[in-house]
């Protein structure tokens, strides 16, 4: 904030703790996963989520879930499937179980009875137990600003004291001491100790030992209650053995610093109670203000200790005088931390400049006049609210400030108040609670003041008009095996003063909930819980979430299971339909040899197949096929083709006329659709015939050089009834190869079915010298990685002579 009526860009402290940054992330995370589902399934299923629940969370095995499911039924009247649903959160209380009926219970608070007072004085519920020990606290007593008025001097303000203090706290004399510049303690002023003892602990030594001492050291009361008891080793030099039995020593500060202590002391050897050690301390903290103020040279410091813990723009002024007394600038001598001139200097970095250096524009302005007005007269000035555009990081933005001034002796003391800040906090807060289903709630433990943000009555399902919702009725709407979680940290919170993180559930009128409340409490000087702050989070959509996850996942677990099953009987069936041989295989004219490699992946079996039938003209039937698909349907249709093709081939059928009869076969069962290359071939002759259905044609091999044989017309098989196969002839002499094959042996994920043909090609002619019994299994390993989620098959044919 600056000097010349203007806003300088918010300098000011973190206020947002990273708890709530956490929530915040947590709640975007939250939103881009599952949307969210009802959940509604078969009885079977529901109890199956049921038993998974009460697995995960009691540790049980499925036999003893199931036990403890039907337990919880009957204890509840419901039947199985009702108590399922009661169990994974999605049962609604207007649910009723068939014996007895009961009535729909109300939303939270909604006509519920007076609750009943707890017969337990031990319960945790009960919220007389943590605020009526406040009751015994009497408030700031009045006689003790009485005494600060009536007070003259250090001595009378003793004196005073130990009238005041007899009759209620039982002091018999009062000590006040000041830190030494030497070290120790100095005896500043005292009443009701007679001279010799005043002259003997006229200075106390800077003994840690010493009860006094430690406390300026600490920082904090020391409460001695007989010096036989828990004092010894802490008397004073000159004490009198018998005297002062009980003592109090109590800082003295001013602002963050201690500056000296005041003691308070009894005849009797009585312990100081919670009430009389609130008055002490209330006592020493109006003796602070009342000693001796520090030397007029050291005031500004005072000042700048004072705005060192202020949030918002603040500052010191010294008028700066001209030859003829007139004001002619100011100079800073105090800065708040969030202070920031139009360099970017902010708090003590101003200390000692002029207010025209650091805010040029302010002079003649209306707040100069409002600076020279206030030291002039003493009448404070405060302007009216303005606009002011400031460009932070890059981004522009308007705020709206105001500027009081008050005069401090010779001094002004500028504040700058921003007007939307509260606002814009408030309608920050408001989006974190609504985006993150969380609202905060206060309690005052001392006056029994219970608050709660509006998002809390959204999360607990109540009413606002019926006020935050009082402790002892929370185990209303709770789930009888959630009580003792949140009784125990319930204790933890009010009684041991323990920063609570618990989960649990309520009924409401809209079904049940599952909440999350976190909370710390805030602790007087005797560890006793006075406040309570905290939030409730609403995780119900959360945990729907996470049930159906886990449902999914058992979901996949259990397909996964059926789909290894399927594999296993697929890949038997097909090793029993469909024997590799593992030597080359003579029938006829020709020597035939087999590669067939299985897909990699654990669920994708297909469909290739081959065979080699000698016929009874001598001739030799040679296939190779693929159906489309995967797994025991694709293994089945391969089956049928295989030996359909074989029986039909013995009969004499030509390939062509076979094609035409196993695609009708296909288009009656309406299985699958198929490729295929059928030939036969005649060794008297030393002819090749052949049809194929929509399959890569077969490479022929002759005297080094490979090319692929041009194929005749034919659709795949399974595509339509009106399909028509050609026939070609093709002369193979001996020493001829030839390789029929499937895609599997091609195809790559980065090249196409051409590049593919062509690289076959190029590897044949390679191995193209290699020894028949090899050639299949080397053509293929030289070929590279196949497709891991197809089957790759090769028959190499080689004409004997």
């Amino acid at each position: 904030m600056s000097h010349d009526g203007v806003a300088s860009a918010p300098g000011g402290r973190p206020h947002e703790r990273s708890a709530a940054d956490q929530l915040a992330r947590t709640v975007a995370r939250l939103r881009a996963e599952l949307d969210e589902e009802r959940l509604a399934a078969p009885a079977r299923a529901a109890a199956e989520r049921a038993r998974g629940v009460l697995m995960g969370r009691l540790g049980l095995g499925p036999g003893a879930a199931q036990e403890e499911l039907e337990r919880r039924a009957s204890g509840a009247g419901r039947t199985m499937l009702e108590e399922a649903w009661a169990l994974l959160g999605d049962i609604h209380t207007s649910r009723v179980p068939r014996t007895p009926p009961q009535q729909p219970e109300p939303a939270c608070g909604a006509g519920l009875p007076s609750p009943a007072p707890d017969g337990d004085p031990g319960s945790p519920f009960v919220s007389s137990r943590y605020t009526s020990r406040h009751h015994r606290l009497p408030p700031r007593p009045q006689g003790i600003s009485g005494v600060l008025t009536a007070a003259g001097t250090s001595e009378e303000l003793t004196r005073l004291l130990v009238e005041q203090l007899r009759g209620t706290a039982n002091v018999d004399a009062v000590l006040l001491y000041t830190s030494a510049p030497a070290g120790g303690l100095d005896l500043a002023a005292h009443a009701g100790i007679d001279a010799g003892t005043a002259c003997a602990w006229g200075h106390v030594p800077p003994l840690p030992e010493l009860a006094p001492v430690e406390a300026v050291r600490l920082g904090r009361p020391v409460w001695l209650c007989g010096l036989g008891k828990d004092g010894a080793g802490r008397a004073l030099v000159g004490d009198r053995p018998g005297t002062w039995a009980s003592r109090a020593w109590v800082p003295l500060r001013r602002g963050e610093d201690v500056v000296g202590v005041a003691g308070f002391l009894r005849e009797r050897p009585d312990d100081f109670g919670s009430a009389d050690r609130a008055l002490l301390t209330a006592a020493a903290r109006a003796c602070a203000t009342c000693l001796s103020p520090a030397p007029a040279a050291t005031w500004p410091a005072t000042v700048q200790a004072v705005l060192d813990t202020l949030y918002e723009a603040a500052v010191l002024l010294v008028p700066v005088r001209g030859v003829e007394g007139e004001v002619t600038d100011f100079r800073i001598e105090a800065a708040a931390p969030a202070s920031v001139d139009v360099s970017g200097r902010t708090g003590r970095e101003l200390v000692g400049r002029r207010v025209l250096e650091c805010y040029p524009t302010v002079a003649g302005t209306p707040l100069w006049h409002g600076y020279l007005g206030t030291l002039a007269t003493g009448e404070p000035y405060e302007s009216e609210p303005f606009e002011y555009h400031e460009v932070a990081a890059g981004v522009p933005r308007s705020s709206t400030y105001s500027v009081a001034v008050a005069r401090l002796g010779d001094a002004l003391v500028v504040s700058w108040l921003r007007h939307d800040t509260a606002d814009r906090e408030v309608e920050r807060l408001r989006r974190l609670q609504h985006l993150g289903n969380l609202g905060w709630a206060d309690w005052d433990l001392v006056t029994d003041t219970l608050s709660w943000s509006p998002q809390v009555y959204t999360v607990f399902d109540r009413n606002p008009a019926l006020g935050p919702m009082p402790l002892d009725e929370l185990p209303q709407h709770l789930f009888p095996e959630d009580v003792p979680v949140v009784g125990a940290s319930v204790h933890a919170l009010l009684e041991l003063g323990e920063p609570v993180d618990v989960p649990f559930r309520i009924r409401t009128g809209h079904g049940t909930r599952h909440l999350r409340m976190v909370a710390e409490a805030v602790t007087d000087a005797e560890g006793t819980p006075v406040l309570v702050h905290g939030f409730f989070q609403d995780l119900t959509a959360l945990r729907h979430r996470e049930i159906a996850l886990d449902e999914a996942h058992r979901a996949f677990s259990s397909q996964q299971r059926t789909l290894n099953a399927e594999h296993t009987l697929a890949r038997r069936l097909q090793r029993a339909l469909l024997p590799v041989p593992e030597e080359p295989v003579q029938l006829g004219g020709v020597c035939c040899d087999v590669s067939y490699l299985p897909a990699e992946s654990a669920i994708q079996i297909g469909g290739d197949w081959f065979t080699a039938v000698a016929l009874p003209d001598d001739s030799v039937l040679l296939a190779v096929g693929d159906v489309a698909g995967h797994g025991i349907e694709a293994v089945a249709t391969m089956a049928g083709l295989r030996y359909g093709a074989e029986a039909m081939a013995l009969s004499g059928t030509p390939p062509h006329r076979l094609l035409e009869r196993l695609n009708q076969v296909l288009m009656n069962t309406g299985s699958a659709t198929a490729t295929m290359v059928l030939a036969q071939y005649r060794p008297s002759e030393g002819v090749l015939t052949w049809a194929q259905a929509g399959h890569l044609p077969p490479l022929h091999l002759r005297g080094g050089h490979a090319e692929y044989l041009e194929r005749p017309e034919g659709r795949i098989l399974g595509a339509g009834r009106d399909s028509a196969y050609g026939l070609c002839e093709t002369h193979l002499p001996p020493g001829d190869r030839l390789f029929l094959f499937t895609d599997g042996l091609i195809e790559r994920r980065d090249q196409d079915l051409d590049a593919g043909l062509a690289n076959l090609a190029r590897v044949a002619e390679r191995v193209a010298t290699e020894d028949c019994t090899t050639i299949a299994a080397v053509l293929t390993h030289a070929l590279g990685p196949a497709n891991p989620r197809d089957d790759t098959c090769l028959l190499c044919v080689r004409i004997c002579a």
